[in-house]
């Protein structure tokens, strides 16, 4: 059995190999273990023994971050509790696509698409309900014939042709048998459409005083439950990870280090805002006391103090 953390080496490996950018987790609980970009495509990756163990909270907090930056979650793993993962299959979990390293191997190595997905009752395909209805013209067949030949109602022939109506592995097959086509849709993982419930409650008063004050500097403000930040905040375009914390402590600096890595990734700054602290800076993530905030005029300003704050303390780390 492959442990979890040889197994985030072989997917970090797959993603390194094909020229992603890769940033690692090793946060309890967290809704990703990776985050990897690659030109205009960013992916959160949360890396699973058995998928089954993925919790609907990380499955949110996972959507939220996807949403926020646009990028696409992906769940990657080897089993269910009943069931190996299979090469070429697609699972889900609370609405994320999960596959197996091979899976994920042979879409960005060999550029092949999955187009079978797992649902409770079997494996089941989408298909181009479009192409189903030229091919069955073309090929003579009214919506009775094609239907005894599939051995399914004359209504879900119907259904397949409005694309309505995912369709049986068997079917499937029985259909690219008699025209001699595949007909099956490719499900791009890698560029998932997801959504995610943005307005998420504070889980306690600090955390609440901080993102009510970061919100009346006129930032947007998403709570995440399940990373090693507590919120990303944006302002237009500028992105921050943002960490909240009562004091610095060695598993606030490893948060922060985390913080910092992932920002590189993702293309946005970082900052703890804490409830007492001297000014510092952690990897490229300044530690602020909370109080500065009630002097901030306006979330400019705020990013104009976390840009000179990395300036100042580099500026002591090189003189």
């Amino acid at each position: 059995m492959m442990e979890k953390e040889r197994l985030t080496r072989v997917v970090e490996s797959i993603l390194r190999g094909t020229g992603f950018k890769v940033a690692r987790m090793e946060f309890k609980g967290s809704c990703f273990d990776l985050v990897a970009s690659r030109l205009f495509l960013l992916l959160f990756i949360k890396v699973l023994q058995n998928i089954d163990t993925f919790t609907k909270e990380q499955a949110e907090d996972l959507k939220r971050l996807s949403k926020f930056f646009q990028a696409s979650p992906l769940v990657v793993g080897l089993r269910t509790k009943n069931d190996e993962l299979e090469e070429g299959i697609v699972y889900e979990r609370f609405g994320i696509y999960a596959v197996n390293p091979q899976t994920l191997y042979d879409i960005l190595v060999e550029n092949e698409l999955p187009a079978i997905f797992a649902e409770r009752g079997g494996y089941f395909v989408k298909i181009n309900g479009t192409l189903l209805r030229k091919l069955r013209e073309r090929y003579g067949y009214s919506i009775n014939e094609l239907a005894e030949r599939l051995g399914v109602s004359r209504k879900s022939v119907q259904s397949y042709e409005r694309g309505e109506q995912a369709i049986s592995l068997e079917v499937a097959l029985r259909l690219e048998e008699i025209f001699d086509e595949p007909i099956a849709k490719p499900i791009d993982i890698l560029h998932s459409k997801i959504e995610a419930k943005l307005d998420i409650t504070p889980e306690n008063e600090l955390e609440r005083e901080i993102i009510t004050r970061l919100k009346e500097l006129g930032m947007g403000v998403v709570k995440i439950r399940k990373a090693p930040f507590n919120a990303i905040s944006r302002e237009d375009e500028f992105k921050i990870l943002t960490g909240i914390d009562q004091r610095k402590t060695n598993v606030t600096v490893k948060r922060a280090q985390m913080v910092s890595e992932v920002s590189k990734i993702v293309n946005s700054e970082g900052v703890f805002i804490l409830e007492k602290t001297k000014k510092e800076v952690v990897g490229e993530v300044p530690l602020i006391p909370k109080e500065i905030l009630s002097e901030i005029k306006d979330a400019d300003e705020l990013i104009n103090m976390i840009e000179e704050l990395k300036k100042e303390i580099k500026r002591k780390i090189f003189s």
